[in-house]
């Protein structure tokens, strides 16, 4: 399903933008992707409330350091976070941290996936196929990406 993965738009070497909401468990950075309205920010919300911390909501950059990828607001983004039904509404953001997965919002046909990765920058970070249902927030918490 190569043709829901996220569209990487590079902005120099080692340097890209992506649309998509980053959130950091600890030094875990989760990249969160899917079409407009596909919950990114209503899923980000619920996992600060389980005590993950906001990177970037809408608009997340990507640097290559080393053997990471960093995940990071862009320079100018407003500390909030965007919640549907509800305006913009203040939320610290958390400093860059190494992606550690990414998350698509979308189907997904396997109740038991196979591993799948996606190269970004040129380094392989496992991807997590999964609608957005209630108990996806949860199911993060576990960081079910350390397997992969």
């Amino acid at each position: 399903m190569a043709e829901d993965l996220p569209r990487l738009s590079h902005l120099a070497p080692g340097r890209a933008s992506v649309h998509g909401t980053a959130v950091a468990f600890g030094a875990e950075g989760v990249l969160i992707t899917g079409p407009s309205g596909a919950g990114k920010s209503g899923l980000a919300a619920q996992v600060l409330a389980l005590g993950a911390a906001l990177i970037a909501d809408d608009l997340t950059i990507l640097s290559r350091q080393g053997a990471h990828v960093l995940v990071s607001a862009p320079p100018d983004a407003p500390a909030m976070l965007e919640a549907r039904g509800l305006g913009l509404v203040p939320t610290p953001l958390h400093p860059p941290v190494a992606l550690s997965a990414i998350v698509i919002l979308a189907p997904s046909a396997a109740r038991l996936p196979e591993p799948e990765h996606m190269a970004v920058l040129e380094t392989p970070i496992p991807v997590l196929r999964h609608p957005y249902r209630f108990d996806l927030a949860a199911k993060l918490r576990l960081r079910p990406w350390r397997g992969m």
